[in-house]
């Protein structure tokens, strides 16, 4: 009936196919690439709605690390002359929030400073008890007189400031409460400029105010420091009168990794999708021996990707770096239904007959095959759709809809143009496919059926004893190139630092603050713990500086007890005669510092860092306390010794931490701990489950149509053996070559469940169609079919073996091994079996035909 319809509205059928491409196209033309790892998470997750939190409330703390490399015998001055201009140009930038690179002396008398006014709430028992005795009439002279001799000393002018904003000394007090807010690893070491230890080197640390994975934002960031520093170099080498041609500035950090991923991406896609395309162009020319056969498959192979691209922009609007790579899965499965029409189409016992009796026996002896095929390919990959996660479930509806478009488009598109340019006296009756020397084979494998399933049995048996034993690679680390310079770099100055510059993010939550806050404290302690066991390489928290309620209702209690010790009056007259003996001038220039510690001393209120949102204070505190929807939070920032790049790695560092949490008696609800590390274990652990889920849901599908269609189990278990006997071999042959399964060559998965259905289904259809004189010649006019789908299939989706990564590079390995793999079974395996079932006469013939 088919063939009545595209024979008679042929004409009507390509304007409309044109017109629908056109409408595409257009749509298409608004397709945009996003390559932000965000999008593709999975919102429900609690690490990951954890995460957007602290994201959008307090910013990601990302660092750009610029690296200075000094030509040799380049002086200290001069590079620290460099650096000073060039951290001038960063900090100038509306981008940029700060740059470090170097350590300061008054860091913390300046953080002190900022504090004088609720000291002591800030403070522990002991510490209470030194701030006691530094108020002490004695201890007051003693310090003003240490003043005196500091300031007098060559070291004067350095101190000046210093002792001018803490007369008192009560900075010993504090002790080293700010280091809970400063640097990490090797930073904290640091009171001059940051540099390697042989001086080859300086590092500057910027904070952007977007995170890496704002791909638009990493590019014009990259961009205009590129800018900033020919400004600077331009600069420094007018001050110093010389040029420095051997200077230079490198970058490492998740910004510039974001942008050459980016670049490198968009790079191989084109090489991948040009690469496929000329391949299978040629290989299907090439096997046909005819130019024209390229324009009647092209054609509509060209219409369906366009129609696909126009779908995208419908349905998700941009593509991810997952769904940048159905095209070449369309381009190699989509003419797959092309070879099949034009192998029936044109074989050689069918030249005197017309067009439309041509299409009758084409869509009788192909047609079910090429729609079950179709449909179980298209299964397959619509199976891979209901994974939580965006990357999966955008490429699982691109390509099972995209296979549908194609497979529109050769049921349609192919057989109208066919008509359109041949004529009634069946033109072009010679083209015929190449023969692979697959009719020799076939009477072989007929002629022998038991040696040929008894070696396969054989080789099987191996390979799947081999395959029992395939490792799964889940280091994010082995999926990038090993000359990758810019994470060569990072890799540096993780050395230098001693430390990770990947932050895993442990925050506590409570809906009241505090509840948090003495959560926080725990949490502290723990740390701590951890840190001076070895454990981790630091942390920067606020529950060193900020005591828990509890405690500092102690603290209340301690000043009334003490109230002659903190008396204000008394303070101020040792103070001032104090200063008036050691010769000080200018007694009302600590006015305001009697004042801070006046507040502090009388303070009879519960601090919480609430309370000092809106005081010069708020920078600092918002980086580590937020509030959302009545729910208080309290983040901590972990710093690992090793960037976690393994599922294990990630999962040893998680259950550590969480485990002496449970010791402390934290509640497992009551903190999250996340970050990238984090979200990517949890990503890895939804693309293992998804992935499970989906090829179970797609093979019960897929059973379910196989059965619908032959009505009959064993001819639904002949379509699937070359399918299963593929995935055996892929397996062992993977062990063998020492390949192991990532997460990248995973998703190739459904593609060769695809094409190892498509083959097991056209041959079994060829099987219960064939007569006893027939069957090898029809298998192997068939089997040729299916040489070609998977010859130009590997061309399709193998290319991808040409990417820079060796994780996309591990997707075309997989392809390739696939897919031929279910071609060994197609064209030995399943003909070996028919071949028996021939000798015993149990041809089932009880499968619907196409009429």
């Amino acid at each position: 009936m088919l063939h009545k319809i595209i024979y008679r509205f042929h004409k009507i059928i390509l304007i409309s196919a044109i017109i629908i491409t056109v409408g595409a196209a257009i749509l298409a033309s608004r397709l945009r690439l996003d390559l932000n790892f965000f999008s593709l998470l999975p919102t429900g997750n609690q690490s990951v709605r954890a995460f957007f939190s602290v994201t959008e409330k307090i910013g990601l703390q990302s660092y750009l690390i610029a690296i200075v490399n000094l030509p040799a015998d380049f002086s200290r001055d001069k590079a620290e002359s460099f650096v000073d201009i060039f951290s001038g140009y960063l900090k100038k930038s509306p981008l940029i929030d700060g740059v470090d690179y170097k350590g300061s002396e008054k860091g913390l008398t300046s953080f002190f400073n900022k504090f004088i006014e609720y000291l002591p709430l800030f403070l522990k028992e002991d510490e209470l008890e030194k701030l006691k005795v530094k108020l002490s009439d004695s201890e007051i002279e003693n310090q003003i007189a240490r003043n005196k001799m500091l300031l007098a000393s060559p070291l004067g002018a350095s101190a000046k400031e210093l002792v001018s904003l803490d007369p008192l000394g009560l900075r010993e007090v504090f002790d080293d409460r700010s280091s809970g807010f400063s640097e990490k690893g090797q930073m904290q070491k640091f009171r001059g400029y940051f540099h390697s230890e042989a001086g080859d080197a300086y590092f500057l640390f910027i904070k952007p105010n977007k995170p890496p994975q704002d791909i638009p934002f990493s590019r014009k960031l990259m961009t205009e420091i590129d800018g900033l520093k020919n400004m600077a170099l331009s600069d420094f080498s007018s001050q110093s009168g010389t040029l420095s041609p051997g200077l230079d500035v490198s970058y490492t950090g998740g910004y510039p990794i974001a942008v050459n991923d980016e670049e490198v991406t968009k790079r191989d896609i084109k090489i991948t999708i040009f690469t496929s395309l000329l391949a299978v162009m040629l290989l299907f020319g090439l096997s046909f021996r005819s130019i024209k056969m390229l324009f009647y498959v092209g054609v509509p192979l060209a219409f369906s990707l366009v129609w696909t691209f126009g779908f995208a922009v419908m349905a998700f609007d941009s593509l991810n770096i997952l769904t940048c790579i159905f095209s070449c899965v369309l381009i190699g499965l989509g003419i797959d239904f092309a070879i099949h029409i034009i192998n029936r189409f044109f074989i050689k016992e069918n030249k005197e007959l017309d067009i439309s009796q041509r299409l009758e026996i084409t869509f009788r002896e192909a047609g079910t095959g090429i729609i079950t095929g179709g449909i179980t390919t298209a299964v397959a990959f619509y199976s891979v759709a209901i994974s939580s996660f965006r990357g999966f479930r955008e490429l699982g509806i691109l390509t099972g809809t995209g296979i549908l478009f194609c497979l529109a488009a050769m049921l349609f598109v192919l057989p109208s143009m066919l008509v359109f340019f041949s004529d009634r006296r069946s033109s072009m009756t010679g083209v015929s496919i190449a023969g692979f020397g697959l009719k020799a084979l076939i009477i072989r494998i007929f002629k022998y059926p038991y040696i040929t399933l008894t070696g396969s049995m054989i080789l099987l048996t191996v390979l799947g004893i081999q395959g029992l034993f395939i490792n799964f690679d889940d280091n994010l680390k082995n999926f990038r190139p090993d000359d990758h310079k810019i994470l060569n770099l990072q890799q540096q100055v993780t050395s230098w630092l001693g430390a990770s510059m990947g932050e895993v993010l442990l925050i506590a939550k409570g809906k009241s603050e505090e509840n948090v806050m003495g959560i926080n404290r725990k949490i502290y302690d723990v740390l701590e713990k951890l840190k001076d066991s070895g454990m981790i390489a630091g942390f920067r928290s606020i529950g060193k500086s900020f005591i828990p309620p509890a405690q500092q209702k102690e603290t209340r209690e301690f000043l009334m007890r003490n109230s002659d010790a903190f008396d204000m009056k008394r303070i101020t007259s040792i103070f001032n005669s104090s200063l008036e003996k050691n010769g000080f001038k200018k007694l009302d220039a600590y006015d305001e510092y009697h004042k801070s510690l006046s507040k502090a001393l009388l303070w009879d209120k519960t601090l919480f860092p609430s309370a000092l949102m809106e005081t010069e204070l708020n920078d600092l505190i918002k980086t580590f306390c937020f509030q959302e929807n009545e729910v208080f939070n309290a983040v901590s920032y972990v710093i690992p010794f090793d960037d976690l790049w393994s599922q294990n790695e990630t999962g040893h560092f998680r259950n550590m931490i969480m485990k002496e949490l449970e010791k402390a008696g934290i509640e497992a609800g009551s903190c999250t701990l996340t970050g990238i590390s984090m979200l990517t274990r949890d990503l890895k652990k939804l693309i293992i489950e998804n992935l499970r889920s989906s090829m179970w849901a797609s093979g019960l599908i897929i059973i379910l149509v196989l059965f619908l269609c032959y009505r009959s189990l064993k001819l639904v278990l002949l379509s699937t053996l070359p399918l299963i006997t593929g995935l055996v071999i892929l397996s062992g042959s993977m062990a063998v070559l020492g390949l192991d399964f990532n997460f990248f060559n995973l998703i190739v998965i459904p593609m060769i469940v695809g094409i190892g259905i498509d083959d097991g289904v056209h041959l079994t259809n060829t099987f219960i169609q064939a007569d006893n004189g027939t069957m090898p010649e029809k298998l192997s006019r068939t089997g040729r079919a299916a040489v070609l789908t998977t010859l130009t299939t590997i061309a399709g989706f193998g290319s991808i073996a040409l990417s820079s990564y060796p994780g996309l590079r591990s997707m075309g390995y997989v392809a390739v091994i696939g897919i031929g793999a279910c071609l060994f079974a197609s064209i030995i395996v399943l003909p070996g079996i028919f071949a028996l079932k021939y000798r015993n006469g149990c041809l089932d013939s009880g499968a619907p035909t196409e009429k």
